[in-house]
């Protein structure tokens, strides 16, 4: 459900009116006073792109309750707050589609906050953060993305002879379908999927490769990797001399926002070594 933002704070017109004693008769002007209010710069510092941010910044006392709420294009934004109270603000970038503030009206209800890893993407991943804020004066927030990246940096043919590795090709297994936004660790699988299998430019003879191929997922850092909570692996398929061999790699843990470099060496009966 769509929840249109929750309103910072209002003006409020208010006057007096006094009987004086004039041969006028004239009455006294009413007098308009605005509600005071402290403007902030809201920044973000990120290693990867910023398109869009979301701004949520929440009291410090009680239930800590959300005061203000704004989308903004790019890493700045400007906010403005009806009192001089230090804030918390959490900031979420790249997200797609609108919040439901009122389901995030408690600052604990962040830890709620869950992402599917079909929708992020590696152009513009989505990050999140959080620091305070001191109405009236700015603040960075550092983000840090969700997604993790496995770079195979490095595929090596050790078969006897000239045998060559054909049509190779990788991906992931067990990738982690959903993470909430706002942990740091502890990050269990759940709907797990196979991403989509990326080939190598040529076969692999007697020269190392150097593909430098890219693959995303999401943490997956729980302890003991069990078939309830499998550990992410990468997969890499071949033939040699027309017969499908198949090498595997857990990777455990994975970290947010981690990026593992692997290399491979390919070798009878799928064995094979980082």
């Amino acid at each position: 459900m769509t929840m249109l933002p929750l309103l910072a704070g209002a003006c409020r017109s208010m006057g007096s009116q006094a009987e004086h004693d004039t041969e006028s008769g004239e009455p006294v002007p009413v007098v308009k006073e605005d509600s005071a209010h402290w403007e902030s710069r809201v920044s973000v510092r990120a290693d990867l792109p910023v398109r869009s941010m979301d701004i949520f910044v929440y009291n410090p006392d009680g239930l800590k309750d959300l005061a203000f709420h704004v989308r903004a294009e790019g890493a700045t934004a400007t906010v403005s707050l009806p009192d001089s109270l230090p804030k918390t603000v959490a900031v979420v970038a790249n997200a797609r589609g609108t919040f439901n503030t009122e389901a995030l009206k408690h600052f604990d209800s962040l830890g709620a906050l869950v992402f599917r890893y079909s929708d992020d993407s590696p152009d513009a991943p989505l990050m999140s953060g959080m620091g305070a804020l001191v109405p009236g004066s700015d603040t960075a927030v550092v983000l840090t993305p969700l997604l993790c990246t496995v770079v195979v940096q490095e595929i090596t043919n050790y078969y006897d002879g000239d045998r060559i590795a054909e049509n190779p090709r990788v991906w992931l297994e067990n990738v982690n379908g959903e993470a909430e936004v706002f942990r740091n660790q502890g990050f269990a699988v759940k709907d797990p999927s196979r991403t989509r299998a990326v080939y190598l430019p040529c076969d692999i003879g007697l020269y190392s490769q150097y593909p430098d191929i890219r693959l995303y997922c999401y943490p997956n850092d729980l302890p003991d990797p069990n078939p309830g909570n499998p550990a992410t692996t990468l997969v890499m398929q071949y033939e040699i001399e027309g017969e499908t061999q198949t090498l595997s790699l857990a990777l455990h843990p994975l970290l947010r926002g981690e990026t593992i470099p692997v290399q491979l060496g390919l070798r009878p009966y799928g064995a094979g070594r980082p």
